[in-house]
């Protein structure tokens, strides 16, 4: 099911409200697209980045998947371990995206967000529309390139970003 990010933050924003607890966080992926008006499309989950989900926000999370008929994990903290492939002081480049009562969410910045969804694109190729709909640039290009080369060990791995960034290259129509 997809989902109603912003409703499912307000959500969760009323649940902490009733525990009077306040809670932040920083997102990446689809829904801090959405959130900011990049992206049409929803998505299956809210990804966390940085941190664990503390014992509250894990309950939180279960009580709206279950009054939204969501799957419990629809606030996912497993791209955590993105924060160490960023480049250091990504935390200082967030801004706020979301904001309520006692919720305030982040969104990492524009040049972390290319990096993830370019890094990802070198997997999986659903992430090539996301990096069209940001609108990348050519030195945006270059430098997410660059520095993905250095994030596997593979020797195969640099040719193959580079072949990747030249496929979205002709998708983004740079000159």
């Amino acid at each position: 099911m997809d989902l109603d990010i912003r409703g499912s933050l307000k959500l969760l924003n009323f649940f902490l409200q009733r525990k009077n607890e306040f809670r932040s966080f920083t997102i990446c992926g689809g829904a801090s697209l959405f959130l900011q008006g990049i992206v049409n499309r929803t998505t299956r989950d809210v990804d966390i980045v940085g941190e664990e989900l503390d014992d509250l926000l894990k309950e939180a999370a279960v009580s709206v998947a279950g009054d939204l008929g969501l799957k419990s994990e629809w606030l996912n903290a497993e791209p955590k371990a993105l924060s160490l492939d960023m480049k250091p002081g990504w935390e200082q480049r967030v801004f706020l995206i979301f904001e309520d009562t006692h919720l305030k969410v982040y969104s990492i910045s524009r040049s972390d967000m290319i990096f993830s969804k370019f890094y990802a694109y070198c997997d999986r190729q659903k992430d090539m529309q996301d990096l069209i709909s940001l609108k990348v640039t050519k030195e945006e290009l270059f430098e997410a390139k660059e520095f993905t080369k250095l994030k596997d060990g593979n020797p195969l791995w640099p040719a193959h970003v580079e072949q990747q960034a030249k496929k979205l290259e002709l998708r983004l129509k740079h000159e």
